[in-house]
């Protein structure tokens, strides 16, 4: 089953987006990516805080701490023809 969950707050003032999941863990880790990339400080770890819009949902919160990780060497995925280079991790935390 799908859920839909959306950026409530975070510490750089990013607030919202449409983030489709079955896990909220999984959301937080689509969401971590534009945390960081609308980051203007640049900063290796932040904390936010996804909260559930699925229909028919408590609205719950979840809270994460998100850790930016350069790889040293890019790695490299193969999608049928298309090669990606993956360049950044992302780590995520529950931060309860």
């Amino acid at each position: 089953m799908s859920r839909t969950f959306t950026i409530e707050k975070s510490e750089n003032h990013v607030e919202g987006g449409h983030f489709v999941s079955s896990v909220p863990y999984n959301a937080a880790k689509k969401a971590a990516r534009r945390v960081f990339k609308e980051d203007k400080t640049k900063r290796d770890q932040l904390r936010f805080t996804l909260r559930e819009t699925t229909a028919d949902s408590a609205k719950k919160e979840f809270h994460y701490v998100a850790t930016k990780h350069v790889l040293p060497e890019p790695r490299i995925i193969k999608r049928g023809d298309v090669e990606i280079k993956v360049t950044v991790e992302y780590k995520i935390k529950s931060a309860c």
